[in-house]
This record gives structure tokens, C-alpha cells and sequence, in this order.
């Protein structure tokens, strides 16, 4: 598991034989039709190898990893990296990953309940981006050893997918510390020679062959705060002129519906300069819950109701701004149906963050890599959680790179920094998400 997890400090890494595949098959017993599965340098998602499985006929394979001895009643993790092959179009079928248990017998036990609210299985199917599944149990009693399996079932195609880095953990069973009222959370703790590996990882092979990848810093919730601009939004809008690169504002449209002719002023002159785009990150940012179902602006609620939210904030926007909003980002960028019909009706928006890459809605839809952010958890920078994910994620276009500076104490502003920062150093192109628009 990455070193920017929250894992206890008594936690225990369990070396698994060959997890990176580094060793081609070593350690590794495969059930497969030839070439089904294999390990290719261009199926890493770090180091130099990684395996790739592809079936494009329906057929039934397996692969299990050796086993490792197991304490009957502890919690184990199992982490990964998988991906669709670059450049490829994943088939319909998924590869199943599961963490298995057996007796000294040799015979199969079913899991138990982990300590985490973790499954000990997962499906993947692959997607623009590299995914890291973590996946948890407790060895049941009896239990002696764990294995993971990866499979097809043989009902449809699958692949080509890329998998690298298995990683299994011993959870110590502490509690996570308690955070007091009022206390910050704390950022999780970074490993410097795990950081220090992957920085030279990235150092030797920065791109995979691709150009340097385009980064939107997507700062969502902005809005006047008494008329005017939040010195913390002030302090961004300074960075980014002294590192000369441009970031991004999502509006509450709710937020300028007061009179704030200071905050108009300054969103007027910062967008006429160039250097920030202002988006539309709905009108009102709520929440309720119905039926015991959590309902937010754009998801859950009515067509009638969104396309209400979508037309006041722009009609705002163009009464006291000036300009309409070109990009949008929905609150807690929960969407629905409604919303990519809404969308599909609206002129002034074309390019939809983090929406629906199979109903855009006639928009250009920007997604996401949860892996590489500015923030893991929410709220909280973290350069450690993002160099993991960007050293697995090396050779993609773009990254949309989600924030929130109103919540950033200086720790944490000093995490985003970094990340800033070391971005720069890749030579990455920091764009507006309107500057997809006609992509």
C-alpha cells in the first residue's frame, strides 16, 4: 500500500513473491489459453514490466499468486494498480481479483468480515486512467494462508488490461487516533525512501514515450465572503501569477447573488487578464436526504429543478460578470441523467468536468483520476498520495485535479505547493478546462 495511506504505524507489510512481475511469471501459477496472459514492458504501471491479460474470445483463466501464511482473525489488505492498455478499448469482461483463504488442508474457506468496510473482491474493467482497488478481509478460523486470484469468467471478452505493483498489508487492529473538536486532520505521513524511489522512477522515465501531461487545478466553492475575496482565494490567485500558470474557480452561483461589487470587480479583472477561468459549480451546493437516499443539486433531484439551478447561475453570471460560464463541475460532482439532458439543452457550457463519459451530453467531458489529485482525503493536500498516484499514472493527456482552498490550513498549503511545484519540474501544462471546448 502507498506510503500516503493511512495505515497504523504497527500495520505490516506482507512481501508478496513477484508482486510487480518484475520476475516475468516467478511466483505466479496461470490457468490461461497462450498469450492470454502475460508480462510485457509495455504493461507497466511501474517499474520496467507488469502483466497484461487479454482474451478477445470468451475463455475462462486464472492466476494465483504463492501463498502467504496468515493469523486467523486479522485483517489483511490487498492493493494494486490496473489499467486499460494505452491506446486500446477495453472488451466487455472484467478480470475478477479476490483474496483467498484456505486451510492447512489446502481447501478453501470463505472470508471474514474485515475491520475496514472493505470487500475481498473486485471487478475490473479498466477505464481512461489507472485505478488502485484496495480490497480487505479477516482470515477466518482455520485459516493458514492467503492467496489473490485474478479471473475470467469465460462469458465475454476481456482485456487488454494492464496490472502491476500487488501489494498485501497485516492490519495492526488499533483504531485510527481520534481527531478532537476543532483539531485539523492531520495529514497522513509520507515515507521519505518510498518517496525518494518513486521521484527517481519518474526522473528516468517522466512520460512513458507520451508528451507531458495537461493539468487543470479544478478549486471548487468559490464566492464572495462578505462582499468580497477570501484572502485564501487570494494567496492562489497570487501563486499562480508568480508561477505563471493558470488555474481554475468554481462559482456557487448563490455566493454573488448579494451585492459584492469588490469580489465582481476583482473576478471581472482576473478574468479579462487571462489568468483564471471562472466555471459554474451549480447555484446553491445543497444536500437533503429523501427516503433515506442522499439527494444533491444535480443528482437525485428533478429535470425541472437542475435545469433551473444550470440557467440561474449563468443568467447571474452574465448580469453581474459579464461573461457566461463555459465549464462545469457539478457539487460533490454527483450527476444523473437529468443532468447530461439539462446539459444537452444548454449553449453556453461545453466542456463538463468529471461528468459522464457515456452521456455527455453533447459536452466535452473531462475525467477523473482519483489516484492523482491535489487532495486524499478531501480537503487535504497531499504530495505523498499524489506523486503515488502520478508515478502509476505517467503517459496520460491530462489530469483534473480537484482542491479546496478554504480549507487549507498552512500545512496544507504547503502540500499543494509541492505538488505544484513539482509539476513544473515535469514541465506539465498547466490549462483552463474551456481550452478542451473545441477538442
Amino acid at each position: 500500500m502507498f506510503a500516503g495511506s493511512s495505515l497504523c504505524a504497527a500495520d505490516v507489510p506482507r512481501p508478496l513473491a513477484n508482486g510487480s512481475f518484475e520476475s516475468g511469471l516467478a511466483g505466479w501459477t496461470a490457468t490461461a489459453p497462450d498469450k492470454a496472459i502475460q508480462v510485457l514492458p509495455e504493461a507497466a504501471l511501474l517499474g520496467s514490466k507488469g502483466l497484461r491479460i487479454e482474451a478477445p474470445e470468451a475463455t475462462r483463466l486464472s492466476l494465483d499468486s504463492e501463498a502467504l501464511e496468515v493469523q486467523p482473525g486479522k485483517t489483511y489488505t490487498a492493493t494494486f494498480w490496473a489499467a486499460t492498455a494505452s491506446g486500446a478499448k477495453a472488451a466487455p469482461g472484467a478480470v475478477d481479483v479476490k483474496m483467498i483463504f484456505k486451510g492447512s488442508d489446502g481447501k478453501e474457506l470463505p472470508a471474514a468480515m474485515a475491520s475496514i468496510r472493505k470487500w475481498p473482491a473486485v471487478s475490473v474493467k479498466g477505464g481512461l486512467f489507472p485505478s488502485n482497488p484496495l480490497l480487505a478481509a479477516a482470515a477466518p478460523e482455520g485459516a493458514a494462508t492467503l492467496t489473490l486470484r485474478l479471473s475470467a469468467s469465460g462469458k465475454q471478452p476481456v482485456g487488454p488490461l494492464n496490472f502491476d505493483d500487488f501489494q498485501v498489508t497485516q492490519l495492526s487492529g488499533e483504531p485510527p487516533a481520534k481527531i478532537e473538536a476543532g483539531q485539523a486532520n492531520p495529514i497522513p505521513p509520507s515515507d521519505p525512501a518510498r518517496l525518494k524511489a518513486l521521484e527517481e522512477e519518474i526522473a528516468a522515465n517522466p512520460y512513458r514515450g507520451k508528451s507531458p501531461p495537461k493539468i487543470v487545478l479544478k478549486l471548487d466553492d468559490f464566492g464572495a465572503a462578505h462582499g468580497k475575496v477570501h484572502d485564501k482565494w487570494l494567496k492562489v490567485a497570487e501563486f499562480a501569477k508568480a508561477r505563471n500558470i493558470k488555474v481554475t474557480f468554481g462559482i456557487v452561483g448563490k455566493r454573488m447573488e448579494e451585492e459584492c461589487p469588490e469580489f465582481v470587480q476583482w473576478t471581472k479583472d482576473q478574468h479579462a487578464a487571462g489568468r483564471i477561468e471562472f466555471w459554474h459549480h451549480g447555484w446553491d451546493h445543497a444536500e437533503r436526504t429523501a427516503d433515506g437516499k442522499r439527494i444533491m443539486e444535480f443528482s437525485g433531484e428533478s429535470y425541472e429543478h437542475q435545469k433551473q439551478h444550470m440557467t440561474d447561475v449563468n443568467k447571474l453570471a452574465k448580469e453581474k460578470l459579464g461573461f457566461a460560464f463555459v465549464s462545469f463541475g457539478a457539487p460533490f460532482n454527483g450527476t444523473d441523467a437529468n443532468t447530461a439532458k439539462v446539459l444537452s439543452e444548454d449553449s453556453d457550457i461545453k466542456v463538463w468536468m468529471y461528468g459522464d463519459p457515456e452521456n455527455t451530453g453533447g459536452k466535452k467531458v473531462l475525467e477523473r483520476s482519483h489516484a492523482v489529485s491535489i487532495e486524499s482525503p478531501t480537503m487535504i493536500p497531499n504530495y505523498g498520495a499524489f506523486l503515488e498516484g502520478y508515478a502509476h499514472s505517467r503517459g496520460s493527456e491530462y489530469f483534473v485535479m480537484q482542491g479546496h482552498p478554504a480549507a487549507w490550513n498552512d500545512e496544507r498549503w504547503d502540500q499543494f505547493v509541492k505538488i505544484v511545484d513539482f509539476l513544473i519540474s515535469q514541465k506539465a501544462e498547466f490549462v483552463f478546462a474551456s481550452d478542451f471546448a473545441e477538442k
